[in-house]
C-alpha cells in the first residue's frame, strides 16, 4: 500500500532547533521522527512512501536514501515553491491508484493504521481524517462529528471553538484517489484551510472522522510539546521504538555507551550512542542524551534533551533545557530552562511555562 509523509515545512515553530534540521529529522528518543513514521507505516502494510521536500531537502534524502533499511521504498516530491497540504499530494497524484495514506512530518504516532483503514473502508469513505478528542490547550483544527461518524462542520484554527465541534485534527488522514477531484491546481492549497470545509459542506462528498479514544498522538507544535513528546515515550505513554538496550527498568544504553562506575543515573534515562559519562556525573530523568555526547566529571543533567556531539564541562547542571548538536557547555555553569541552538551560545528562549 501507498502512503506519504508530508516534510515540506520550514519547521519555524521549533526554531532555533530546526536551523540545520527540519522537522521531520528532528530526534525522538534518538531518532528522528521520520524513521518513527515510516516504521509505522511499514508495520501496517504501508511500504510506498513519498515524502514531499522543500526546506533542507538534502538532510532528509542523503538519511532516508532509498528506505530499503527499514524494508519500504521511498520517493520524493521536491517543491521548488511550497504547494500547500493538499496541494502537495496533488502534484503526485499519479503514484496513487488505491486508497492512501497521508501523514504529517510533524506527528508522533502509535495510531492502529489497520483499524483506521478498515473504518474508511467499512464506511465507503472518500476521506478519513483521524481525530481526537479535544482539549483546552489545541491550536488546530476542530471537526463535528454526527452519529455515523461523518464530519459535519470542519474550521481551521478557530478563534473561538464552536459548540458542536468536540475534535481536533490529528493530520492524519485516509483517501481514495477520486479525493484529487476537490483538489485544484491552483497553490498553495491547504487541507484544513481549503479542502475539508468544503467537503463537510457537501452532503455528496464522503467524509469521515475516525474518532480515536486511545492510543498516542502528539503534534509537535513547539519546544513544550518536543520535551513532552519525549517524557511521554519515556513513561511507556506509546508504543514507540527507544533505541538501546533496557539495562534496568527506564534506563536504556546504546551501543558504545561508556558510564563511569562512580556515575549516576536516575531513571527513566536514554543515553545515545557512544556517549561517555565520566566519574561523578549525574544524569536524573527524564533525560535523553544523544549520540557522541561527553559528560565531563561532576556534571548534571535533569529533565533535558540533549542532541548529538554536545560537550557538559566538567561541574555545569543542565536543567528543563533543550539543547542541540554539538555545542560546548562551560564548567561549572547552570543552564536552566534554556533553548540552545546546535553549535551556539544558549538562547534566551524559555521552553517550559514556569
Amino acid at each position: 500500500m501507498k502512503a506519504m509523509i508530508l516534510a515540506a515545512g520550514g519547521a519555524s515553530r521549533l526554531y532555533p532547533l530546526t536551523y540545520t534540521l527540519p522537522m521531520v529529522m528532528v530526534p525522538v528518543v534518538n531518532l528522528p521522527v521520520a524513521e518513527h513514521l515510516i516504521c509505522l507505516l511499514k508495520a501496517h502494510g504501508f511500504d510506498e512512501i513519498v515524502v514531499n521536500l522543500h526546506y533542507l531537502h538534502r538532510v532528509i534524502t542523503d538519511h532516508l536514501g532509498d528506505g530499503s533499511r527499514w524494508g519500504v521504498k521511498l520517493s520524493y516530491s521536491h517543491e521548488e515553491e511550497l504547494s500547500g497540504t493538499a496541494g502537495g499530494v496533488k502534484r503526485v497524484a499519479d503514484f496513487f491508484d488505491d486508497t492512501f495514506l497521508v501523514i504529517g512530518g510533524d506527528d508522533l504516532t502509535d495510531l492502529d493504521l489497520s483499524a483506521f483503514l478498515a473504518y474508511h473502508r467499512g464506511r465507503k469513505s472518500q476521506a478519513t481524517l483521524a481525530a481526537y478528542p479535544i482539549s483546552q490547550s489545541d491550536d488546530l483544527g476542530v471537526l463535528a462529528l454526527d452519529h455515523d461518524g461523518r464530519v459535519t462542520e470542519f474550521h481551521e484554527k478557530p478563534r473561538q471553538v464552536p459548540e458542536h465541534c468536540h475534535w481536533v485534527n490529528s493530520g492524519i488522514y485516509l483517501f481514495e484517489p477520486s479525493i484529487f477531484e476537490f483538489i485544484p491546481d491552483v497553490r498553495p492549497f491547504d487541507f484544513g484551510k481549503h479542502l475539508f470545509p468544503g467537503l463537510a459542506s457537501n452532503a455528496e462528498v464522503a467524509f469521515y472522522g475516525y474518532p480515536i479514544e486511545a492510543g498516542y498522538w502528539c503534534d509537535i507544535e513547539d519546544p513544550i510539546a518536543y520535551r513532552q513528546a519525549h517524557w511521554d515515550v519515556l513513561e511507556g505513554l506509546t508504543d514507540i521504538t527507544i533505541p538501546g538496550r533496557e539495562v534496568q527498568p527506564q534506563v536504556w544504553l546504546a551501543e558504545g555507551c561508556q558510564v563511569s562506575s562512580q556515575a549516576t543515573l536516575v531513571p527513566p534515562v536514554v543515553i545515545g550512542e557512544g556517549t561517555e559519562i565520566r566519574a561523578g556525573a549525574r544524569i536524573e530523568g527524564p533525560a535523553v542524551l544523544g549520540p557522541k555526547v561527553v559528560v565531563e566529571e561532576g556534571a548534571r543533567v535533569r529533565s533535558s534533551v540533549i542532541w548529538d556531539h554536545t560537550r557538559l564541562g566538567a561541574g555545569c547542571l543542565v536543567e528543563d533545557s533543550l539543547v542541540g548538536s554539538s555545542c560546548l557547555l562551560e564548567a561549572n555553569r547552570q543552564y536552566r530552562n534554556i533553548l540552545m541552538p546546535s553549535g551556539a551560545q544558549p538562547s534566551r528562549r524559555k521552553v517550559s511555562q514556569d
